[in-house]
């Protein structure tokens, strides 16, 4: 049986060894100031933390005798013309276990799912998208399979099955936690089954606006846009999914607030979506949380490309969208001056 195991490596110091350490700790200390997804400072810290426990692994292996047990002093200490180095030995003998006392009874199998032999391709992801979805409404949060996952759903499908949801049915609203592929998990659950929507466009809002919903995504779109709702730069770094989900959910409300100067002026959008569920999911969370405040105040048209409209030109750029074509209307009644 074999165990992990930490001791403790004393290594003389010398002007190579101390330019390392310092090198160490400089990096250690940007790394703890790092954002989420600037990895540029954490991968160094790891890297040159990794050089020294080299230089102690080499040690070792010239004198095993070197080695003592570790202390709770840190993984890295200075004593005087030395340094003592923390390292971890993973694969060290140690005593069995009790392997009565750790038996679990496994999980039973997932419940089949039944495929149907009358769809195909994005057909058959909508109908087990919408199953799922139904399930985790039935018993939000209860285990990791209860939860909305979003992740390698096509954009349509996503916006159009959450859509469907959102309608207030007589058994009350309720809020499903968000769950992406890699584990991360949404601060805010998404509401669901909360509001009365319409299909109805608002006759003469305040503003109307057409907007990319990221910015450099689809470049044929910037002559019928008149922006961007969020910049592709703050969106697509490298970090866990929720985290992107987090950020453009808090992004949306506020510029929701200011667009609509908090529900005093009507506002039509226009959004011409792309495939970052991220965004999909972060977005659409904050209009619904609108709506739910300032009903009647804001209309979301998402716009979804159209490889079939895309080739279709008809008098011009702006009468065709550049191929994209509108989806349902995410809008409640109810406003009123």
């Amino acid at each position: 049986m074999s165990r992990e195991q930490t001791i403790e490596i004393a290594l003389p110091l010398d002007p190579v060894l101390e330019k390392l350490i310092a090198d160490v700790e400089a990096a250690e200390r940007r790394a703890e100031k790092s954002g989420p997804g600037e990895r540029t400072d954490i991968v160094r810290y790891e890297a040159l933390r990794a050089s020294l426990e080299a230089h102690a692994a080499a040690a070792l292996a010239r004198d095993p005798a070197c080695a003592k047990p570790a202390r709770d002093s840190g993984a890295l200490t200075r004593e005087g013309d030395r340094v003592v180095v923390a390292l971890a030995m993973p694969l060290e003998p140690g005593p069995r276990t009790d392997e009565s006392a750790t038996e679990e009874e496994a999980p039973p199998p997932a419940t089949r799912w039944p495929v149907r032999d009358d769809l195909r391709g994005r057909q058959l992801v909508e109908q087990r998208f919408r199953e799922q979805l139904a399930e985790a409404i039935e018993s939000p949060g209860q285990d990791r399979a209860s939860a909305l996952s979003p992740s390698g759903i096509h954009n349509r499908v996503l916006t159009e099955v959450l859509r469907e949801q959102v309608e207030r049915v007589d058994a009350g609203p309720v809020s499903v936690p968000v769950v992406y592929r890699d584990g991360s998990q949404a601060q805010a659950p998404f509401p669901l089954r909360c509001l009365q929507l319409t299909e109805v466009e608002m006759v003469s809002p305040d503003l109307e606006l057409r907007l990319a919903l990221l910015s450099i995504r689809h470049t044929e779109m910037d002559p019928v846009v008149d922006g961007a709702w969020l910049r592709n730069a703050e969106v697509s770094r490298p970090r866990p999914a929720a985290q992107t989900d987090d950020f453009v959910h808090q992004t949306s409300v506020q510029q929701l607030r200011a667009l609509t100067d908090e529900g005093r002026r009507r506002v039509r959008l226009r959004i011409f979506q792309t495939g970052l569920e991220t965004a999909v999911v972060g977005f659409f969370r904050a209009v619904v949380e609108h709506l739910s405040v300032h009903p009647g105040t804001l209309e979301v048209m998402p716009m979804f490309y159209s490889p079939r409209r895309g080739g279709e030109r008809t008098d011009g750029v702006a009468e065709d969208y550049a191929g994209f074509e509108p989806g349902a209307l995410w809008a409640t009644a109810g406003y009123r001056r």
